[in-house]
Protein backbone atom coordinates (compact mmCIF):
# COMPACT_ATOMS: atom_id res chain seq x y z
CA UNK A 1 0.00 0.00 0.00
CA UNK A 2 1.28 3.41 -0.72
CA UNK A 3 0.08 6.24 1.42
CA UNK A 4 -0.28 9.61 -0.06
CA UNK A 5 0.27 13.06 1.81
CA UNK A 6 -0.13 16.70 0.71
CA UNK A 7 0.58 19.75 2.44
CA UNK A 8 -2.40 22.01 2.55
CA UNK A 9 -0.38 25.22 1.90
CA UNK A 10 2.05 24.47 -1.54
CA UNK A 11 0.70 21.21 -2.54
CA UNK A 12 3.79 19.21 -2.20
CA UNK A 13 3.39 15.51 -2.48
CA UNK A 14 5.16 12.82 -0.44
CA UNK A 15 4.36 8.89 -1.11
CA UNK A 16 5.14 6.53 1.77
CA UNK A 17 5.07 2.85 1.85
CA UNK A 18 4.29 1.78 5.81
CA UNK A 19 2.16 4.76 7.85
CA UNK A 20 4.01 5.65 10.97
CA UNK A 21 3.81 9.32 11.86
CA UNK A 22 2.66 12.12 9.55
CA UNK A 23 5.44 13.80 7.70
CA UNK A 24 6.18 17.33 7.69
CA UNK A 25 6.46 19.42 4.87
CA UNK A 26 10.20 20.35 3.98
CA UNK A 27 8.95 24.06 2.49
CA UNK A 28 9.12 27.11 4.88
CA UNK A 29 5.69 28.98 4.50
CA UNK A 30 6.80 32.22 6.71
CA UNK A 31 5.15 32.90 9.95
CA UNK A 32 3.00 29.30 9.39
CA UNK A 33 6.47 27.57 9.59
CA UNK A 34 6.94 23.77 8.76
CA UNK A 35 3.55 22.51 8.08
CA UNK A 36 2.25 18.71 9.25
CA UNK A 37 1.27 17.16 5.32
CA UNK A 38 -2.30 15.61 5.25
CA UNK A 39 -3.92 12.34 3.86
CA UNK A 40 -4.65 12.66 0.40
CA UNK A 41 -7.34 10.18 -0.26
CA UNK A 42 -8.09 10.60 -3.54
CA UNK A 43 -4.35 10.27 -5.18
CA UNK A 44 -3.94 7.14 -2.88
CA UNK A 45 -6.97 5.49 -4.62
CA UNK A 46 -6.04 5.60 -8.20
CA UNK A 47 -2.02 6.02 -7.57
CA UNK A 48 -1.01 1.92 -6.72
CA UNK A 49 -3.23 0.96 -10.36
CA UNK A 50 -2.53 3.68 -12.75
CA UNK A 51 0.89 4.57 -11.59
CA UNK A 52 2.29 1.14 -12.43
CA UNK A 53 0.36 1.40 -15.52
CA UNK A 54 2.19 4.33 -16.56
CA UNK A 55 5.28 3.06 -15.95
CA UNK A 56 5.18 -0.28 -18.38
CA UNK A 57 3.44 1.96 -20.96
CA UNK A 58 6.62 4.43 -21.03
CA UNK A 59 8.90 1.41 -20.98
CA UNK A 60 7.61 -0.61 -23.15
CA UNK A 61 4.62 0.93 -24.79
CA UNK A 62 1.65 -1.14 -26.33
CA UNK A 63 3.74 -4.50 -26.05
CA UNK A 64 4.17 -4.03 -22.23
CA UNK A 65 0.21 -3.50 -21.82
CA UNK A 66 -0.08 -6.14 -23.70
CA UNK A 67 1.87 -8.79 -21.95
CA UNK A 68 0.33 -7.49 -18.65
CA UNK A 69 -3.00 -8.77 -19.48
CA UNK A 70 -3.34 -11.31 -22.25
CA UNK A 71 -2.51 -14.77 -21.82
CA UNK A 72 0.72 -16.60 -23.15
CA UNK A 73 1.47 -19.61 -24.78
CA UNK A 74 2.82 -20.25 -21.79
CA UNK A 75 -0.36 -20.02 -20.08
CA UNK A 76 -1.67 -22.98 -22.23
CA UNK A 77 1.20 -25.52 -22.27
CA UNK A 78 -0.10 -29.60 -21.77
CA UNK A 79 1.05 -32.56 -22.29
CA UNK A 80 -0.70 -32.71 -25.20
CA UNK A 81 -0.02 -28.96 -26.64
CA UNK A 82 3.86 -29.07 -25.40
CA UNK A 83 4.47 -25.37 -26.45
CA UNK A 84 0.48 -23.61 -25.32
CA UNK A 85 0.30 -22.60 -29.61
CA UNK A 86 -2.97 -24.79 -29.83
CA UNK A 87 -4.34 -23.56 -26.48
CA UNK A 88 -3.58 -19.98 -27.32
CA UNK A 89 -4.72 -20.01 -30.77
CA UNK A 90 -8.21 -21.30 -29.33
CA UNK A 91 -8.45 -18.18 -26.63
CA UNK A 92 -7.77 -16.12 -29.49
CA UNK A 93 -10.42 -17.30 -31.92
CA UNK A 94 -13.38 -17.12 -29.13
CA UNK A 95 -12.37 -14.00 -27.68
CA UNK A 96 -13.32 -11.20 -29.75
CA UNK A 97 -12.76 -7.12 -28.94
CA UNK A 98 -15.33 -4.89 -27.97
CA UNK A 99 -17.26 -3.69 -30.61
CA UNK A 100 -15.81 0.05 -31.74
CA UNK A 101 -12.42 -1.00 -30.30
CA UNK A 102 -10.32 0.18 -33.40
CA UNK A 103 -6.86 -0.89 -32.18
CA UNK A 104 -7.34 -4.61 -30.55
CA UNK A 105 -4.48 -5.69 -28.95
CA UNK A 106 -3.64 -10.02 -29.68
CA UNK A 107 -1.46 -12.17 -27.89
CA UNK A 108 2.36 -12.84 -29.53
CA UNK A 109 1.39 -16.29 -31.01
CA UNK A 110 2.75 -17.52 -34.11
CA UNK A 111 0.99 -16.08 -38.03
CA UNK A 112 -1.03 -18.98 -39.78
CA UNK A 113 0.47 -20.28 -42.82
CA UNK A 114 -2.16 -21.10 -45.62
Amino acid sequence: MTYCFVCPECGARQEMRAYGEVPWCSNDHGTAGVLPMRRDYRTEAAAPQTLQLKREREAGGRRAIRDLFLPKAKDFESPSDPDGEKGLRAWADETKPKDGNTKPLWPDMKKKVF
